[in-house]
């Protein structure tokens, strides 16, 4: 696996997790708690972001195998998923959900750390769907570890931007969030055009 190839991976993953869309119902659900809970939340929400993209990625060729459905048609089937979760990131941007427009109450406290926070907000459909694409891709047993460190940094890079969350709302704003969001958005969307390219050219030589 290239240098290259593993930039590209470790891009792809941390924008379908995209910890910016995060932030504000981050920020509106521990504004009232202390900086060591805050500090705990994030680190929880980060450890469940990461095992749900090492899970998928190991074991989501297995699955495929077990329903006897082709790695080509499966490529193909992600790509759109991640299409249109890259449309509605460039149309629509932050959810009211993720905006902030929920309730400030923090007696959930450190619940809200796996659900909804890594779950689905952030190790949602798109970050799934890609690990499960990246991890059939993989062609050894070597590739097949590097894609499990850099689904580590991505779990060490969402949790440094959860506990940034303060400083990133303060320079970027909402909107810069939601501008953020939709430059992301439309990365998401070459990328998940490449691999249905790559699949639908698989399924035809086949």
């Amino acid at each position: 696996m290239t240098v290259q190839a593993c930039v590209q991976i470790f891009v792809s993953l941390f924008v379908l997790v995209n910890p910016l869309e995060g932030i504000p119902f981050f920020l509106a659900r521990t504004g009232g708690t202390s900086a060591a809970t805050r500090a705990s939340i994030a680190y929880q929400a980060s450890i469940a972001v990461t095992v749900i993209l090492l899970v998928s990625c190991v074991v989501g060729a297995k699955v495929l195998e077990l329903f006897g459905i082709h790695l080509p048609a499966f490529q193909v089937g992600g790509g759109i998923i991640l299409f249109l979760i890259a449309l509605q990131m460039t149309l629509v941007g932050v959810s009211s959900e993720k905006s902030g427009a929920v309730p400030t109450d923090h007696d959930g406290g450190a619940s809200i750390a796996i659900v909804p926070l890594a779950i689905p907000l952030l190790g949602g459909p798109g970050a799934i769907s890609g690990a499960i694409l990246y991890g059939t891709r993989t062609g050894s047993p070597s590739e097949l570890a590097i894609l499990c460190v850099l689904c580590l940094l991505v779990g060490v890079a969402t949790f440094a931007s959860l506990r940034a969350a303060e400083w990133i709302r303060t320079v970027l704003g909402n909107t810069g969030i939601s501008i953020a969001t939709r430059l992301m958005g439309l990365l998401i969307a070459a990328i998940a055009v490449q691999l249905t390219v790559e699949g639908l050219l698989a399924l035809i030589r086949s």
